[in-house]
């Protein structure tokens, strides 16, 4: 990047241009993160990245895979993978004041808790981070996502809470703890964020038990929670996992027919959730998925915009499956290496975010201090 800026100027001291289309086209092999300085050399660049992102080489939202170290001091760190750009980006930052896990249950939201403290972001890339009471309820392995100006904290309770299925919601404009119904009965032996998949839209927390598929929603405006449903996409399903697409909830399978596995896509629509298959993983994109060490698919995912990253929930996750949601109803799919975890072994603790990144952000992020790719 730096030499194509180093040849325009040269090129405009002897009163020579690139053409608008020709710039365009070069950045479109570009990486996302190199077009923010190239988009300040001059307004016809500004002007030629601004096409080129529009008309060419689109950005996709980005798989940002945070690592947290297991021994003191527990150092977290978080590398970011550029689809448009087919790069793994290092992402710089102050060190996060250790609390906890690090854990994460929804595509975009990454938290710490503890009984004195409870952390959380839901940034693009993770970079603030909120520290507050925690809620009055401890525990283990709960659901947590934002849901408008509330962050939801369902579930997870330990064996010696009088209720495990306890809910409160953490108001983000009076930085107040609420109480609201507890989760549905059905899903006390399924509460723990491993056994439910989640999906969270500007009104609504939509959450699924993986097992089964029952499903239900929770209003934080009033505090309670839908009467169940069953998603029927009219075939075996082992584990269901949602996600929230920029035009729909979506249902991502793993099928089992005479020991033959398969994944597929579902969209969820109407009142009783009615599932329409629009696709279907490749084969070879399966095998991916398989752990190296235990053989077996453990699905989970996460979505932003109309991309769906597919993962296998262990710890030694070699490859991530995604998949492009076509407006006309089609899937296009692809795979993704994941090199980090080969680099980060002493790191055990691994938590997949995703996020849509536009160029505005990475200006806004790379302008604040302590901040660098």
């Amino acid at each position: 990047m730096a030499a194509i800026v180093d040849q325009q100027m040269a090129l405009e001291e002897e009163g020579v241009e690139f053409h608008g289309d020709v710039l365009e086209t070069v950045f479109s092999h570009v990486p996302l993160i190199d077009l923010v300085s190239a988009s300040h050399v001059s307004k016809s660049w500004y002007d030629a990245v601004s096409s080129s992102l529009r008309h060419h080489n689109k950005p996709r939202p980005w798989l940002i895979l945070h690592t947290q170290a297991t021994r003191l001091p527990y150092a977290t760190t978080t590398h970011a993978y550029d689809p448009r750009s087919d790069v793994w980006i290092k992402v710089s930052r102050p060190p996060i004041p250790y609390i906890s896990d690090l854990k994460s249950s929804h595509s975009n939201f990454v938290y710490m808790l503890s009984p004195f403290r409870f952390s959380f972001s839901f940034d693009p890339l993770n970079f603030d981070w909120h520290h507050v009471d925690p809620p009055l309820v401890w525990r283990r392995d709960p659901i947590v996502a934002r849901v408008g100006d509330s962050v939801v904290i369902a579930g997870g309770g330990c064996d010696f809470e009088d209720d495990p299925l306890a809910v409160e919601i953490y108001n983000l404009n009076t930085r107040v703890w609420h109480t609201c119904d507890s989760m549905p009965g059905i899903l006390r032996e399924s509460s723990a964020s491993p056994w439910l998949s989640i999906a969270a839209t500007d009104e609504k927390l939509i959450v699924t038990d993986k097992e089964s598929g029952v499903t239900h929603w929770f209003d934080p405006e009033t505090k309670s929670w839908s009467d169940p449903l069953h998603l029927s996409p009219g075939q075996p399903v082992s584990s269901y996992n949602i996600g929230y697409t920029k035009n729909s909830l979506i249902l991502v399978g793993l099928c089992r027919i005479r020991n033959v596995e398969s994944v597929k896509i579902w969209r969820i629509g109407g009142e009783d959730f009615e599932c329409e298959e629009i696709g279907e993983m490749p084969m070879e994109c399966v095998e991916k998925l398989r752990s190296e060490s235990f053989g077996y698919c453990s699905l989970n995912i996460r979505v932003a915009g109309n991309t769906v990253y597919v993962y296998n929930n262990t710890w030694d996750v070699e490859e991530v499956v995604a998949c492009d949601l076509i407006g006309s109803g089609g899937c296009s799919w692809w795979s993704v290496r994941n090199v980090v975890a080969r680099e980060e072994m002493i790191a055990d603790r691994l938590v997949f975010t995703c996020s849509e990144i536009g160029i505005d952000d990475l200006q806004c992020l790379m302008r604040a201090e302590n901040r660098r790719f």
